[in-house]
């Protein structure tokens, strides 16, 4: 992982398996590159015709890079890492609050939360869509425990209108079938996610 002025990239030795809700090269699919990029609060760009313009001005690929989007500060990016059962998961993670809203109001303004876990354990594809829950789940469990409310209809919010989590798996031998919150790789990724969402909101 490294620091460039404006985003930080974490490029991966060999393509990683990738679940995503990024607005650029989101989806699934073998990715090599992840970047999480601030922007301005009032952006308004056609996503994928500027953010190639970025990468290609980054001499970045465009082709299996990941990238996402935020109006917060990325120098304040919180990194954690744990070792479980001989494999590794790192989390890298980005938050803003001002944008958060409750389910059915379709108002917003800018703030993101941006969630990427990277992890060597050989998950299969459903326990990647576990995992992926499990990020969820963290983020929303630590908005209604931290009361934080859509300030348009006071209701407890469970995200903001922009947030996205990302998974990259380096590791293709799929064994590992399970990754809900009572296994200990979804046990040790959502308590991550929590803590590294507490230590944002400080």
């Amino acid at each position: 992982m490294r620091e460039e002025a404006g985003y930080y990239v974490i490029e991966f030795q060999h393509k990683a398996w990738t679940m995503s809700s990024a607005p650029f090269n989101g989806g699934c699919g073998l990715r090599s590159t992840y970047i999480n990029r601030h922007v301005d609060s009032n952006y308004s760009h056609e996503v994928r015709t500027e953010v190639e313009s970025f990468l290609k001005r980054q001499n970045l690929a465009t082709e299996d890079t990941v990238v996402t989007l935020t109006a917060a500060d990325v120098s304040r990016y919180v990194h954690a890492s744990k070792h479980v059962e001989g494999w590794h998961i790192d989390i890298f993670l980005t938050a803003g609050f001002d944008n958060a809203i409750s389910i059915g109001n379709r108002f917003g303004k800018p703030g993101t939360i941006n969630i990427a876990v990277v992890t060597d354990m050989p998950l299969s594809e459903a326990a990647m869509v576990n995992m992926m829950q499990s990020m969820v789940e963290a983020k929303s469990q630590f908005m209604n425990d931290y009361c934080i409310k859509d300030i348009r209809t006071g209701k407890p919010a469970p995200g903001t209108s922009t947030d996205t989590v990302s998974l990259f798996v380096v590791n293709s031998e799929g064994n590992i079938d399970y990754a809900g919150r009572l296994t200990e790789a979804g046990y040790y990724t959502s308590m991550m996610v929590y803590n590294a969402l507490a230590l944002s909101y400080r």
